[in-house]
């Protein structure tokens, strides 16, 4: 149910254990509708509305290695991030809990055993039968079993939601269950409480009023970025026994992927390299080929987390992008631009309609021109730092009286012999099967340093709030509490230790099923 404001929130009298989650996105809807299915009332505390909106941005800056995600990636709307995603799934795998002994920091207080039991729950719950869980099945209705790579480097499937926006997905149960109140246009700026109880979490409205909202169980998931941003600034703020004040870790160890164009591609052999890398489209749902270390090679080299994909450009792709945009726009009634392009996009796109229908309806396959200009990407995890990380300038706050957030992003220089490492293996993998060369790109090749200049973040925030055996080497628990509170959890990214090689909102939803078994004991 929508709320209007704090009063009518108000006048609900709690009905037993109230969860409260601050945050609307992906991750505080997604573990909102889980508690409410296992009982719970959960008030939801979102400082947007329904419309899309950004955050001002006079209140953040970015210094150190340029940050684009931190202004293009963040929405402050009811769903949030996933307003701006395109829905990728990606699991980390074992290696990335284990820790690696020349990779510091990177050992989890959790094992990947438990962690991967929570995968298939957290799948159905966002929509994906298991049916389609499993590479080899998916594989085998698009043509043939999926190939297999020598130089410890395998081929794996990334899974794309049908609907992205959790705004839209959750919108059903939002508007019809008692037990599922979000209220928009808020922000939280504060909490109350005594003895490592929080009891209150303090809220702007739109207007200028501070109201508080009472509960029993408080989840912070409003983003890595807003995550340490609240914590340093309820830090910082008198007149309560904040139970993290002298936490060092707030804030602290923040990463992102390196992403970068590392080579073009010469194809081989056009049916089976485009048999083995072209998008699956297979019972409803997409699946994009990638690349990516074997688990016993992460845990053997000295070679990070990494993965790569084959990126096809054309002018059909370009056409086709567009009129893809231009339905979606049709469909959600937004404004419509560029009417006058539609017919010339359309006569681009016509010689092509003939074999793209069967590539789709028969081989379930995204159909790919053959004279299509391919390049190999990559996003690689980076080494974690304590210098890099997430402080705030109470000198300037914005309308709600938080302070400015500056992300201070540092990215070392161990990541360029690792990603240079793999792209060989991944060259030699693909001669080996007879698909393709690679030229690497020069810079790359040489180890020249300015290539890290090159690459870019990919807007896959984490750290700020790491997960730890103790208050000495994190933020929270194994069990995401923050560490001296007895009722504060956190849910998404800001936990992580390490990143792994691609987005992170998958195993962000799979801790926030752990945690919503966690808190009922189920």
């Amino acid at each position: 149910m929508l709320l209007k404001d704090c009063n009518e929130l108000a006048a609900r009298p709690s009905q037993g254990l109230r969860t409260v989650i601050i945050g609307g996105g992906a991750l505080g809807l997604y573990a909102a509708s889980e508690l409410v299915k296992r009982g719970r009332e959960v008030v939801v505390i979102e400082s947007g509305g329904e419309s899309l909106d950004s955050f001002p941005p006079a209140s953040y800056a970015s210094v150190g290695k340029p940050h684009g995600g931190i202004r293009r990636s963040r929405s402050r709307s009811l769903g949030g991030t996933s307003n701006l995603w395109g829905g990728q799934l990606v699991e980390f795998q074992a290696a990335d809990f284990a820790g690696r002994e020349w990779l510091p920091d990177s050992k989890w207080p959790v094992t990947y055993e438990e962690i991967s039991a929570y995968y298939k729950r957290t799948y159905e719950n966002i929509g994906l039968p298991r049916e389609v869980l499993e590479d080899e099945e998916v594989f085998k209705h698009a043509g043939g079993p999926k190939p297999d790579f020598q130089e410890g480097i395998e081929l794996f499937l990334t899974r794309w939601l049908k609907v992205p926006s959790f705004a839209v997905a959750y919108r059903k149960q939002i508007q019809t269950s008692d037990k599922l109140l979000v209220l928009l246009h808020n922000t939280a700026v504060g909490f109350e409480g005594a003895n490592g109880v929080i009891q209150a979490v303090k809220v702007a409205d739109r207007h200028g009023g501070v109201h508080t909202v009472r509960g029993d169980v408080f989840i912070l998931a409003a983003g890595t970025i807003e995550i340490s941003r609240l914590l340093l600034h309820a830090a910082a703020t008198p007149g309560w026994d904040c139970p993290w004040r002298d936490n060092p870790n707030v804030g602290a160890f923040f990463e992102d992927h390196l992403c970068a164009r590392v080579a073009a591609v010469e194809v081989l052999d056009q049916k089976r390299f485009f048999g083995a890398f072209s998008t699956i489209v297979w019972s409803g749902q997409r699946f994009q080929p990638k690349l990516r270390p074997r688990n016993e090679t992460l845990m053997t080299s000295r070679i990070m987390n990494i993965h790569g994909w084959m990126s096809f450009e054309s002018s059909f792709m370009e056409n086709l992008i567009y009129l893809k945009q231009f339905v979606k726009a049709a469909i959600f009634s937004r404004k419509i631009s560029g009417v006058g392009n539609l017919f010339g996009q359309i006569w681009g796109c016509a010689k092509y309609l003939p074999p793209l229908m069967w590539r789709y309806m028969v081989d379930n396959r995204v159909f790919v021109p053959s004279t299509s200009k391919t390049s190999l990407y990559i996003s690689s995890e980076q080494m974690p730092l304590r210098s890099s990380r997430i402080t705030i300038d109470p000198s300037h706050r914005d309308p709600s009286g938080l302070p400015k957030v500056i992300l201070d992003w540092r990215v070392g220089h161990e990541e360029l012999a690792s990603i240079r490492e793999f792209v060989r293996r991944t060259d030699r993998a693909l001669q080996a099967e007879g698909l393709a060369r690679l030229n690497v790109v020069e810079d790359l090749a040489s180890l020249n340093p300015k290539f890290l200049d090159t690459m870019y973040d990919i807007s896959h925030h984490t750290g700020g709030a790491r997960m730890a055996e103790t208050a000495a080497d994190g933020v929270v628990d194994r069990n995401l509490r923050v560490f001296g509170t007895q009722n504060l959890y956190i849910a998404g990214a800001a936990s992580f230790r390490t990143t792994s090689n691609a987005n992170i909102t998958f195993p962000a939803l799979t801790f926030a099923t752990r945690l919503v078994d966690h808190l009922t004991q189920a």
